[in-house]
């Protein structure tokens, strides 16, 4: 877990962490103390990606997003 949460800071966005066991909640805090390599990075890149929330339900024939496309601005 600890290399996603620093891949997640790395990238420049931010995590929501819900352990309230210490050991984790130590070992969380700490991605703050080393970096990912480069190679690490480029395999991580390779990891195909998708959306949690894909935003289906703000589409809408009648809405100001009429499909994906428009509401994420082609970056489906």
């Amino acid at each position: 877990m600890q290399v996603a949460l620093r891949w997640i800071y790395e990238q420049g966005s931010s995590a929501v962490v819900k352990s309230f066991n210490k050991e984790r909640m130590k070992l969380n805090i700490g991605i703050f103390d080393w970096e990912l390599s480069n190679e690490e990075s480029e395999k991580i890149k390779q990891i195909p990606q998708r959306r949690i929330c894909t935003g289906e339900e703000f589409v809408s024939p009648n809405g100001p997003y009429k499909s994906l496309e428009e509401l994420w601005d082609d970056d489906t």
